[in-house]
């Protein structure tokens, strides 16, 4: 399966290192956007946050890198939160029971 050319903002203010990507987060995007976030983390800082607000759609792979961002800031002592969720990928992670491991915000919230 050949992926899509991944669109991903990284951007580090002070401590906090924000990860925006662009597009959807489902199989055929999933690839490319591992690789430019692990690059990101390289130097996290103390906070990682997921910026989910130009994401319409994550699936299972999504999902996937979701909690492999989760356990790579963790693994570098950052905390790890979400924000700007849209409605459905916020009931998508509450299914998940994700909330319990990290913050997860709705946009507009």
């Amino acid at each position: 399966m050949s992926s899509v050319k991944a669109s991903l903002i990284a951007k580090k203010t002070g401590d906090v290192l924000l990860l925006k990507p662009k597009g959807n987060l489902v199989a055929s995007t999933v690839d490319g956007q591992r690789a430019s976030m692990m690059k990101a983390l390289e130097s996290p800082g103390k906070q990682v946050v997921l910026n989910l607000e130009a994401v319409d759609q994550i699936d299972s792979l999504g999902i996937t890198l979701v909690l492999g961002l989760f356990k790579s800031s963790q693994k570098a002592g950052a905390v790890f939160s979400i924000e700007g969720v849209n409605p459905d990928i916020f009931r998508v992670f509450r299914l998940f029971n994700l909330p319990k491991f990290f913050s997860v915000t709705e946009a507009g919230s």
